[in-house]
């Protein structure tokens, strides 16, 4: 981000000693520039490291038929498996079959699979029958889950918790927590790879325990933003 410096400025990007209102004035913006820096450095450099256990950013998004998509809407969802991709992205179409064939594993969890796409949507670009389709134009979840390259997989799943502040009510508060980010598998273009398919072992990992084995991994695909 040196580009945000005034070419003028010497000495590793610190304003050269003038007068003292050219050195009030040179400082202040020196120091616009290094808060500007740091701030677009927190928001385009390092993404957001979630974790295993972390809180799932929620979100606020459209679906094709202009409804408000968030987590709350998913009450009667154990397990969500979030894609975010990009339609004009090779990797995109390579995956699609391999994540639709995974269908039945999320399903016996309880779960539903959300695509979540930067761009407007249509009828065509619906992956499987179940899948809801929810467009992200600011990028706004993209950069909540700190997506870097796509497709990017992200598997949440609903974590319970008594109420605290009464001993005596039943009810439990219930929030998505994050058991795996990453891949869907190593290697898109063979569908009978004896790598290890990330996304179906996490998949798998879940119906017997609350922990993957393995919940992160290395993404294979287009960079995010998408370019061409």
């Amino acid at each position: 981000m040196a580009f945000l410096f005034n070419k003028n400025y010497r000495n590793g990007g610190i304003p050269a000693l003038g007068g003292v209102s050219d050195l009030g004035s040179s400082v202040a913006k020196w120091l616009c520039g290094v808060v500007f820096t740091a701030l677009c450095s927190a928001a385009f450099g390092q993404p957001p490291s979630l974790q295993w256990g972390d809180c799932a950013p929620n979100f606020l998004l459209r679906d094709s038929l202009n409804r408000t998509v968030s987590l709350n809407r998913f009450k009667n969802q154990q397990v969500l498996v979030l894609v975010f991709s990009h339609y004009a992205c090779p990797a995109h179409h390579l995956y699609l079959p391999k994540i639709k064939a995974l269908e039945p594993l999320w399903q016996r969890l309880q779960g539903q699979a959300l695509w979540i796409l930067p761009h407007t949507l249509s009828a065509s670009m619906v992956p499987h029958d179940q899948a809801i389709l929810v467009q992200d134009l600011p990028g706004e979840a993209f950069a909540a889950y700190g997506i870097r390259k796509i497709p990017h997989v992200v598997v949440i799943q609903k974590k319970y918790s008594s109420n605290k502040n009464n001993s005596h009510s039943s009810r439990r508060r219930s929030t998505w927590k994050i058991c795996y980010s990453g891949a869907v598998d190593a290697d898109p273009e063979n569908p009978t790879s004896s790598r290890r398919a990330d996304l179906a072992e996490a998949l798998r990992d879940l119906e017997f325990s609350e922990y993957v084995r393995i919940p992160k991994t290395a993404l294979h695909g287009c960079p995010y933003p998408y370019t061409p």
